[in-house]
């Protein structure tokens, strides 16, 4: 049993498929942000805002990413 074995854990799970020479693609397009990974990323206490955070401290377009709304109609 591990109920009350972590005060803070965070899991990050989900699935994405490619065909053959597609994510090479799109990472030579550009598509993906690469950014290192700060301490406070992994085991900050504020889940919601990390996104943000993480793109504000990268340059030019990244950074301006951290500023659009949740809702993107309301840009």
């Amino acid at each position: 049993l591990v109920h009350g074995a972590y005060s803070d854990l965070r899991v990050f799970a989900g699935y994405a498929g490619w065909g053959p020479g597609q994510l090479e693609s799109e990472i030579i397009r550009g598509d993906w942000v690469h950014a290192l990974a700060r301490e406070s990323d992994v085991f900050g206490s504020d889940p919601a805002t990390l996104w943000r955070r993480v793109l504000r401290r990268q340059n030019g377009t990244e950074a301006l990413l951290s500023t659009m709304p949740d809702d993107e109609n309301l840009n």
